[in-house]
């Protein structure tokens, strides 16, 4: 690992640049290898930018809520029943969208990236690697948007508890979008802050750590080594890195760049056993911290945030000093 973990970190030295591989996000088109996963992933993120554009939206159906519970009435339950439902069936979309990036997207284009040279895959796979950006991208702006609305959980909560109710007086009740064994599992989805992220880590775990998965996805892959999905990670931090301080991610693709950047830290620092902070870490956390402070913007403190929450190494014994302090709030 020696050689690799230098060039990953640029010659080793904490403060120098890491690996730099210039994939071109915008132009790069995809070679007859790629083509049937490249047009597999297209067509799963179609919707993705409506679910962030309804999310951003998202009102929640508070007002209706309070009533029913303030004023409690067959026309104010039913009215708030009536509101919530559809918003529900929203979130269901939302969830099962994350269950297709967890179960068959994300481990699909790990494992496409991960056999042989990564590297080298992702120099000569570079229409493959935009869509792996995309799918991180969409992650993060997702759960940015979940954590900032609490009417999310508020909206499935009441469901819940009103569904509980409607069962116990009347178990032949039809008017329900939602039954209880799905509703628990959105359940768990939604407890969490960073749902679609965590559902990434769970993927790339399981993809390193089960057989059977792997089989599951191709025959051929019975054997992922770890360190080649964490090199994955590492390298797409460099790329990240690189195209915004020497400029090629300009405009909006600079925060594109930034949040892919944030969640390969993240899950880096699942999948390693030692985490993305520790010494012999293939990531430059220090520069990827100060890339994220001086090219940021408004949004700077939200993706620290993320690192300081949603990683799990960060307050190790073996994190240096200087690192922590960095990331201090």
């Amino acid at each position: 690992m020696g050689p690799l973990l230098s060039i990953l970190r640029g010659g080793g030295q904490a403060d120098e640049p890491p690996l730099d591989i210039p994939v071109d996000f915008d132009g790069a088109k995809p070679t007859p290898e790629e083509a049937e996963i490249y047009n597999y992933i297209t067509r799963l993120l179609q919707p993705a930018s409506i679910y962030l554009e309804d999310l951003r939206n998202y009102k929640g159906c508070g007002d209706a809520i309070r009533k029913a519970i303030s004023s409690p009435s067959r026309e104010s339950e039913e009215a708030a029943w009536a509101a919530v439902c559809p918003a529900v069936l929203k979130l269901k979309e939302y969830y099962e969208f994350g269950l297709r990036l967890q179960e068959e997207a994300f481990p699909r284009l790990l494992s496409f990236i991960c056999q042989g040279d990564v590297v080298r895959n992702l120099e000569t796979r570079q229409a493959t690697a935009r869509r792996l950006a995309d799918v991180l991208h969409f992650v993060s702006l997702f759960d940015e948007l979940k954590m900032g609305n609490p009417n999310v959980q508020n909206d499935f909560s009441y469901y819940r508890r009103t569904l509980s109710r409607m069962r116990m007086s009347n178990p032949n009740q039809q008017n329900v979008v939602v039954h209880d064994e799905l509703a628990n599992r959105m359940s768990l989805f939604y407890a969490h802050s960073t749902p679609m992220t965590k559902s990434l880590i769970d993927s790339a775990l399981m993809l390193v750590n089960s057989v059977s998965f792997r089989l599951f996805l191709c025959p051929a892959n019975r054997s992922i080594p770890a360190e080649n999905v964490t090199d994955v990670f590492a390298v797409f931090c460099g790329i990240c890195y690189n195209a915004v301080t020497k400029g090629r991610a300009q405009g909006a693709m600079v925060d594109y760049c930034l949040r892919v950047m944030v969640v390969c830290i993240i899950l880096y620092d699942h999948v390693d056993p030692a985490g993305a902070f520790a010494k012999g870490s293939k990531l430059n956390i220090r520069a990827s911290v100060r890339v994220i402070q001086t090219n940021g913007g408004s949004g700077s403190n939200s993706l620290l945030n993320t690192l300081r929450y949603s990683t799990v190494h960060l307050n190790d014994d073996a994190t240096p000093k200087v690192i922590k302090q960095m990331l201090a709030t």
